[in-house]
């Protein structure tokens, strides 16, 4: 306990526990409370989540084609922790992951059948299915990976070659100077702490809510607060013991397991399903959301007084920005011994790549088999919810009943991984001394955190649904895109400091003009076997 930062640890601990015990005392008012607090930071700052999410973009493409793209993340001598498929594989998992396995198939139905009225768009018209695809690729490709992106490599450059402590704070050190050193920095540091623990649980929350609707149609369990408070322990006990096994083994292996049932999964569906059409549609589809790009990003529905930008895409964008203030410490700390550039390959242009992909093959397939058959996808949204939809679409595939069992395990997998690596980052969040050379945490602060976050997300499945997936979400979502804007101002002012000599790019200590670290120097860790 001694080794605590008690700033950073207690206040967000503290508006934790008040948040759980609110919800338990008095339900409904909790529910109106935040329903109310959502719907006026919609109405008020859907514009900055927008143009936020957008200027992330550019500040990506900006850092891979700017000299500082050819900086190596901690120094020219740094050494690689993981193999390069290790580290896709990681990075990929542990995090959008959870989304895109809850929402890839629902999601382009409810586009399909609901349209935002501000576009007139008919609802299950063509127009409506160019629209449902393509906005899915916005919602789950290049932008939301540029969050990360910019927000990871902020740290990343601060905390491996600028030698600032194991602190949110440090990467926004270049713009905030000293200040973010003492009591700023473990301010900014609970601030996001409190953010993303209420965004893991929301995210946790669409995980039991996928996995207890599986369990029903496959074994025939039906769904319960019992059911789903078995399945949170499951998760996040399953976690913890991957977080004591460390990072070379246990988030390691279950990466890898996690990327091959992904690739392995869709193939199978491209192979048996609608392949002709998906690969139409997905095309398609592209073409739409290249041209229509800028508008896509930046619709609010202000023109006409449309609720549903505020429902989906700005609701999306305050998720990745809810996750990115912590993931980015994740993020950050394994891409030791790679360069920028590659760091912005690897962790936004291949799981971009990868989404088109993903959405292609399960979002076009839950099209041909909804307009195909009568509307069953729709109906089974409408009669069970979202989390139902996916398995009605196995059962229109062979191997219905091995498909949702893999993809009941792929869920458990998956938010395991992103469990460990962010309870990983949660306890060098919260404790003193961890830095460059010593990279670990104490495991009760993994399990006191990760058994908060499992108590809020049995709540919110329980009790309150769906919907408290995104009003978590956006209410999370606003000091998340504080941090990453900040973040980004901090990576551009980096980049203007990077040296050049010859044919070396370096960012050095005294780049902020100090060497900030009194840190004893260790050897480095080998790079992990490929």
């Amino acid at each position: 306990m001694k080794n605590i930062r008690p700033i950073t640890f207690w206040p967000a601990f503290a508006c934790l526990a008040l948040t759980i015990i609110y919800t338990i005392l008095d339900e409904k008012n909790f529910i109106a409370a935040t329903s109310a607090l959502n719907s006026l930071i919609i109405a008020n700052l859907s514009w900055l989540f927008n143009l936020s999410a957008l200027s992330m973009v550019f500040v990506a493409a900006y850092a891979f084609v700017a000299p500082v793209g050819r900086v190596r993340i901690g120094g020219e001598s740094a050494t690689a922790m993981l193999s390069p498929f290790r580290w896709f594989a990681v990075s990929l998992t542990t995090v959008i992951a959870m989304g895109i396995l809850f929402w890839s198939v629902a999601e382009p139905i409810l586009h399909y059948y609901e349209p935002p009225q501000s576009l007139g768009i008919s609802a299950q018209s063509p127009e409506a299915m160019r629209f449902s695809m393509s906005t899915t690729f916005v919602h789950w490709t290049i932008t939301p990976y540029s969050i990360y992106t910019v927000a990871g490599l902020a740290f990343a450059l601060a905390f491996h070659n600028l030698k600032l402590s194991f602190s949110i704070g440090s990467m926004l050190r270049p713009l905030l100077g000293r200040w973010v050193d003492g009591v700023g920095g473990q301010v900014i540091d609970g601030l996001a702490l409190f953010s993303v623990v209420l965004g893991m649980a929301a995210t946790l929350t669409s995980g039991l809510l996928v996995i207890g609707d599986g369990l029903e149609s496959v074994l025939g369990i039906e769904k319960s607060s019992l059911v789903y408070g078995i399945i949170a322990i499951s998760i996040i006990g399953s976690a913890i013991i991957s977080a004591a096994s460390g990072l070379h083994r246990g988030i390691q292996t279950l990466a890898r397991i996690n990327t091959w049932l992904y690739f392995t999964g869709a193939l199978f569906i491209f192979i048996v399903g609608p392949t002709a059409f998906i690969l139409s549609l997905g095309v398609e589809s592209l073409g739409v959301y290249l041209s229509d790009f800028f508008a896509r990003n930046l619709v609010t529905g202000a023109s006409g007084n449309d609720q549903w930008p505020g429902w989906w895409t700005v609701a999306f964008f305050a998720s990745w920005f809810a996750w990115a203030p912590l993931s980015c410490l994740f993020l950050g700390k394994i891409a030791r011994g790679y360069t920028v550039r590659q760091f912005i390959i690897v962790n936004l242009l291949l799981p971009s790549a990868f989404g088109f992909l993903w959405f292609s093959i399960f979002s076009g397939s839950s099209l041909f088999f909804d307009t195909t058959q009568g509307g069953i996808m729709y109906a089974a949204y409408q009669e069970s919810g979202f989390a139902a939809v996916i398995y009605v679409l196995f059962d229109q595939l062979p191997g219905s009943t091995l498909l949702s069992g893999l993809f009941i395990f792929a869920c458990l997998i998956t938010f395991i991984t992103a469990a460990d690596s962010n309870t990983d980052a949660i306890g060098g969040l919260c404790i003193k001394g961890v830095d460059a050379q010593n990279l670990t945490s104490p495991l009760w602060i993994k399990v006191c955190w990760g058994s908060a976050i499992g108590f809020v997300a049995w709540i919110s499945a329980s009790y309150i649904g769906v919907d408290a997936i995104k009003m978590l979400f956006n209410l999370s979502g606003v000091p998340g895109m504080l941090i990453v804007v900040g973040a980004a101002f901090a990576l551009l002012k980096l980049a203007a400091r990077v040296e050049i000599s010859g044919q070396t790019v370096e960012l050095k200590p005294n780049a902020l003009g100090v060497a900030h670290s009194t840190a004893p120097v260790r050897p480095q860790a080998k790079p992990a076997a490929v």
